[in-house]
């Protein structure tokens, strides 16, 4: 977003009094003296000559009460309140007053604009005018009330309309200023932008990329964002191909492709990217990592993202972290390689001794191979070492594997704590299972007090 920069600070304060006044407004008495002929009067001819003295020892305040005591003795509509106005603006702008100028510097303008021929020659016009195109624009950003923003950013934007009608050749900044100037009005409210403003705004970048051989990226991100905006992804895709091409070296850009081709559900054409990108030495990082192997699995590439994920975190390259693990195991589970998932979940119990939570995936993934036998030990190896999603549906677990294997007390014991917990209190199929185990062990020490009688 565009604001008045340091270096738009200092153009501002060059254009002071002691530039403005003798190189633009006097001067142009000496230039064009047949059209226009106005002189002060002698009282602000001698009031300026005693501002001079405070203004060439940077005493702005002392400067501008000699000002501010002389314009209320003025006549109204004359020359020398047009130039008092001018001046009160070039010394606030000066002193670094910026939202102060804007006042004096709008009524000097419309002061001269009420005379034929207008007060101040057009050169000198221009300059005020795209002073305040840049003064309107930081009033604007500056702003937290929408309303009051969206004021100063139309007047910024026919403030800039009329310095380039005034101008024969426009440079691509100030283009490109008025292009921001209506990006950000239009984007006032994000969730609605104003699409009349974006196209306003696609029209200046374009205009001022045509003026220079090498726009600067900001005409590109402006034209990017433009054209998103507006559902133009084809050629949003385009510009952005453009800046990657232009700009090989920048990892911004080779992240922002990526991600475009992302949200727009460009998959295969993100996965393109990252190697591009990784080709010029970027989208190396763990991260970036784990996310091309997301983008495959959610592609269904199960097979490449099991071979990057297992290599990636054989080789640091993935962080070792156990939801890699896990999404590792569930790439193999999808490809019909059930023991090949269960081995890379024990490689992730050497590596977090502590997570119950693989231990229950391994017993899980023996289960569904309907292999209760080797699933036990897991499922109690899971509810001892703890730190479980479900805490419940673990001990539920382990309860039907222990029922399935005939180890009643087992299995009683773990419907016993799934029954003790919070989701298990009121829940009808855990005290359904402890009834069945409980009825079942009964029966069995019925049958072994028949058999000893």
């Amino acid at each position: 977003m565009f604001k008045l920069s340091s270096k738009s600070a200092r153009l501002l304060g060059a254009l002071s009094c002691a530039a403005i006044l003798t190189g633009s407004v006097f001067a142009q008495q000496a230039q064009a003296p047949q059209e226009r002929n106005y002189t002060l009067t002698d009282a602000t001819s001698e009031a300026l000559g005693k501002y001079r003295v405070p203004l060439d020892a940077k005493n702005y305040e002392a400067a501008l009460a000699i000002l501010d005591a002389q314009i209320p003795k003025v006549e109204a509509g004359s020359y020398d309140l047009a130039l008092l106005y001018q001046i009160k603006a070039q010394t606030l702008l000066q002193k670094g007053d910026f939202q102060k100028s804007v006042e004096p510097l709008e009524k000097a303008v419309a002061l001269s604009d009420s005379k034929t021929p207008t007060y101040f020659e057009d050169r000198v016009i221009r300059e005020f005018v795209y002073m305040l195109t840049q003064l309107y624009y930081q009033e604007a950003a500056q702003s937290k009330d929408h309303t009051i923003a969206a004021a100063y950013f139309e007047k910024a934007d026919k403030a800039m309309q009329r310095w380039i009608k005034m101008t024969p050749k426009p440079t691509p900044e100030a283009l490109l200023i008025h292009a921001q100037t209506l990006y950000s009005w239009a984007s006032l409210n994000p969730d609605k932008p104003d699409k009349t403003l974006v196209e306003r705004c696609l029209a200046e970048v374009e205009a001022g990329m045509h003026l220079t051989t090498h726009p600067k990226d900001t005409f590109y991100i402006l034209q990017l964002v433009c054209l998103q905006m507006l559902g133009k992804n084809a050629e949003a895709a385009e510009v952005l191909e453009l800046i990657v091409k232009q700009k090989p070296d920048s990892a911004t850009y080779w992240q922002q492709l990526t991600a475009f081709y992302l949200s727009t559900g460009q998959e295969t054409r993100a996965i393109v990217t990252y190697d591009r990108a990784q080709e010029h030495g970027f989208m190396n990082a763990p991260k970036d990592n784990i996310n091309l192997v997301s983008v495959y699995f959610n592609l269904g590439q199960y097979e490449k993202s099991a071979e990057l994920l297992a290599a990636g975190l054989k080789s640091g390259k993935i962080e070792n972290d156990q939801k890699n693990w896990e999404l590792l195991a569930f790439s193999y589970q999808q490809m019909q390689r059930p023991f090949k998932g269960i081995e890379s979940l024990k490689d992730a119990t050497k590596a977090f001794p502590k997570a119950g939570q693989l231990e229950f995936m391994i017993a899980q993934a023996y289960q569904g191979l309907e292999q209760p036998a080797n699933a036990l030990p897991h499922a109690q190896a899971a509810v001892e070492k703890g730190n479980l999603t479900k805490p419940h549906q673990a001990y539920m677990f382990l309860a039907y594997v222990a029922f399935e294997l005939k180890k009643f007390d087992v299995a009683l014991a773990a419907a016993q704590k799934a029954a003790a917990l919070p989701e298990g209190a009121n829940d009808q199929q855990t005290k359904n299972m402890l009834k069945a185990i409980e009825e079942t062990i009964k029966d069995r020490e019925a049958k072994k007090a028949q058999t000893k009688v």
